[in-house]
């Protein structure tokens, strides 16, 4: 057979050819062609992701295709994080109906990434979708009123929800505890992150029917309790329980036995615990907890454990003791003030992430065979160095165990000077192919190891994926004040940059050293901790990025206290006339734009 046209391809290829492109894709180039495609691709109807879209597309597929698709879609994605003021645009496309199983009857699954106070309208529309997935924006804090309508619609309006995710809040969503107790009959599974202990025990009164529970706790609370656990109130059904402790003070050990004890139904249990109580680190009380958990057939740890006090490291051994007496494989690693314990292997049934330490490639372990075996399913490796001396091996030899990352944030760098990445001689076979983002923040004094971050950031043998960088500003500039002119990263296309106030005044001459080393930018994001900081430079940074970046689809500058200020976005025709001008169009709709007191954002 001689195939002359597309349509001549047999059904196998033409579905080969979809599965590389996304939902959005395959419908904008397959759909309302024929009836032979038409069922070609129905499969592709039904998982419709709206992240990485320019301002055209989503408004083409809102307004076009999704229309024409609605009965079909099942699972839906929106990101504001690469769109800005997306949600907030769909929910007005959706304003006529009165929920959105009225326009989308199919809809099971909805995930909104990157919402944020303007997007809260849209909450009463959506109670109805059995699996909800809400990440909040983590650097625009939610104001008071957002979280109250979280928790009002999401916890004490009747809704249909049996999963559900609430995660990313500073500090965690703080709950009402002062309104009559609505039981979520329907909620089966939820992964949130909560502000105290108190709301932690709430969720138990509210969701009495959970059977997974993922939950951090995020900040100890100097009030009085509001609320008081009950062996009554402990959930009877739970199976899979991960509790996630972020401050030292929070949690003692003999509390959270109190919890566990009375939930023996758990068959999973993960524990990532900063504490400052010595009874975590001893391996007999591990197994009396152990004991009342009947069912249980995995345990992971991640514990550590503030017992250092002075710049000797700590000596890991006498901790290991207890567990390898106890039977407990675990492994040990200490900084001078920190304890970490692990459980080994690193094996696990879903990705997950890790939180670690430079100090674990001196670990040492229960069970060496089972440390050493191959790292399975853990996507994400988090260290933080705590700015303690290291040395470039420190970091390779953790990270050469885990080859199947595709998130590496390694945080408070201070390795010791070195004119060429020596270690990385050992490490000439290490690949990480999956990666795709870099997040580096914040060197001892802003001074970057030039040669460990080349070797990660710019090393496409190491990691020819890597196309998102994470940074703060004085350790940008640092760096690429001493970069040799032939550098280029090329392969960078999402830039997002951090200041506070350890980085000075951000300047307008910086921008063009930054566009210098990250020609293909396609979203750019600067974060300040305070407006003062970059007022001055605001407008001309928006400008010089929209004129000199050809790819751009998405630009925000935001700030965290004080306003920003941009006279050019007093009112609408001051800001028509801008638009027009920078960007080379003639019609302000093609823009969308959002101007706010801590925030300037541009789709394209």
């Amino acid at each position: 057979m001689i195939v002359t046209k597309l349509e001549d391809l047999p059904d196998e290829i033409l579905i080969e050819i979809c599965i590389y492109l996304n939902g959005v894709d395959v419908l904008n180039a397959f759909g309302q062609l024929n009836s032979r495609l038409e069922k070609t691709i129905g499969q592709f109807r039904y998982d419709i992701n709206l992240q990485y879209l320019t301002l055209k597309q989503f408004q083409r597929y809102c307004f076009h295709l999704l229309p024409y698709n609605a009965e079909y879609i099942v699972k839906l994605t929106l990101n504001t994080w690469y769109s800005p003021g997306e949600i907030s645009l769909f929910y007005k496309s959706i304003a006529q109906y009165n929920t959105l199983h009225d326009f989308l009857p199919s809809l099971q699954q909805l995930w909104l990434i990157n919402f944020s106070n303007a997007d809260v309208e849209i909450l009463p529309k959506i109670l109805f979708v059995e699996k909800l997935m809400i990440d909040i924006d983590t650097q625009t804090p939610l104001l008071h009123s957002s979280k109250v309508l979280l928790d009002r619609y999401l916890f004490c309006t009747p809704n249909k929800i049996k999963e559900l995710r609430l995660y990313g809040a500073e500090d965690g969503i703080e709950l009402q505890h002062d309104v009559a107790i609505m039981l979520c009959q329907w909620l089966e599974k939820l992964i949130i992150s909560v502000a105290t202990l108190d709301d932690l025990i709430l969720i138990f009164r509210r969701a009495p029917n959970l059977n997974k529970l993922h939950i951090e706790v995020n900040i100890l609370s100097v009030n009085l309790p509001k609320q008081y656990a009950t062996v009554e109130m402990m959930l009877k059904h739970i199976k899979d329980f991960h509790l996630w402790i972020k401050d030292k003070r929070l949690l003692i050990f003999d509390d959270l036995c109190n919890i566990l004890i009375n939930m023996p139904t758990i068959e999973r249990l993960s524990l990532e615990i900063e504490t400052d109580d010595i009874n975590f680190s001893e391996g007999y009380r591990w197994k009396e907890l152990l004991s009342h958990l009947p069912k249980l057939s995995r345990l992971d740890l991640g514990l550590k454990i503030w017992i250092g006090w002075d710049f000797v490291p700590i000596d890991v051994s006498p901790y290991l003791e207890t567990f390898i007496e106890n039977n407990i494989d675990v492994c040990c690693y200490a900084d001078s003030r920190v304890l970490f314990i692990d459980t080994i292997p690193y094996d696990f049934d879903s990705v997950t992430g890790i939180m670690t330490s430079p100090r674990a490639s001196t670990a040492k372990s229960t069970n060496m065979k089972l440390f050493q075996q191959r790292a399975r399913k853990v996507n994400t490796l988090c260290f933080d160095g705590r700015h303690e001396l290291t040395s470039v091996n420190d970091w390779l030899c953790v990270i050469n165990r885990f080859p199947g990352l595709q998130v590496l944030d390694i945080a408070s760098i201070n390795v010791r000077d070195q004119t060429e990445c020596e270690s990385a001689e050992n490490y000439k076979q290490l690949r990480l192919s999956n990666l795709t983002v870099l997040r580096y923040i914040r060197s001892t004094k802003c001074k970057v190891n030039i040669p460990l971050f080349m070797y990660l950031a710019d090393n496409h043998t190491l990691a020819p994926r890597l196309r998102i960088l994470t940074i703060m500003y004085g350790d940008l500039i640092y760096l690429c004040k001493r970069l040799s002119i032939d550098v280029c990263f090329k392969q960078i296309t999402e830039l997002c940059i951090y200041s506070n106030g350890a980085d000075g005044h951000i300047r307008k001459e910086d921008t063009e050293l930054i566009l210098k080393f990250f020609p293909n930018l396609e979203h750019f994001w600067l974060h300040a901790q305070s407006s003062r900081t970059l007022n001055r430079s605001v407008e001309f940074i928006a400008e010089t990025l929209l004129r000199s970046l050809p790819k751009l689809i998405s630009l925000r500058i935001s700030c965290r206290k004080d306003s920003l200020r941009v006279p050019s976005f007093n009112d609408d025709d001051t800001c028509h006339s801008w638009i027009k001008r920078v960007c080379g169009i003639d019609n302000p709709e093609d823009i969308h734009i959002i101007v706010g007191k801590k925030e300037l954002a541009v789709w394209k």
